[in-house]
């Protein structure tokens, strides 16, 4: 009887953690907005921030189990397009940023290029932006 308690404690503390997890990545963007109110950033950490977002927009996506096979489109979608977005999207952006509304454009069309039309809605619905 211990030993069913102690496998659904675990699971419990594992499935708590991944959601806290999720939650705290797709989130990542909006962090560095705040950021941005204190210190510059540069352009490697919102290029950071926003590939760990829009994976994590991906893997919500899959939370529901008949979209699994659209979470892994999503994130071979987001791998394909990545590096091509970015070269595409910043290749004029400044090192650093000290205005939040200027990261945040550079951030919506990022995401923009990355997703395709067919998982736009889909993100659009667990978007933040």
């Amino acid at each position: 009887m211990r030993f069913i308690f102690v496998i659904a404690a675990i699971v419990a503390v594992y499935l708590g953690y991944q959601h806290y997890d999720n939650e705290t990545r797709q989130n990542a963007f909006i962090d560095i907005l705040d950021t941005i109110n204190h210190q510059p950033i540069n352009q490697f950490e919102l290029k950071l921030s926003l590939n760990t977002q829009v994976e994590a927009r991906c893997q919500a996506i899959g939370k529901n189990e008949t979209n699994l096979a659209k979470m892994e489109e999503c994130l071979n979608l987001i791998e394909t397009y990545k590096d091509e977005c970015e070269l595409q999207i910043f290749r004029l952006a400044p090192i650093e940023f000290e205005d939040g509304n200027e990261a945040l454009d550079y951030g919506k069309r990022y995401q923009k290029c990355v997703y395709s039309n067919q998982f736009a809605d889909l993100v659009d619905s667990t978007n933040h932006l």
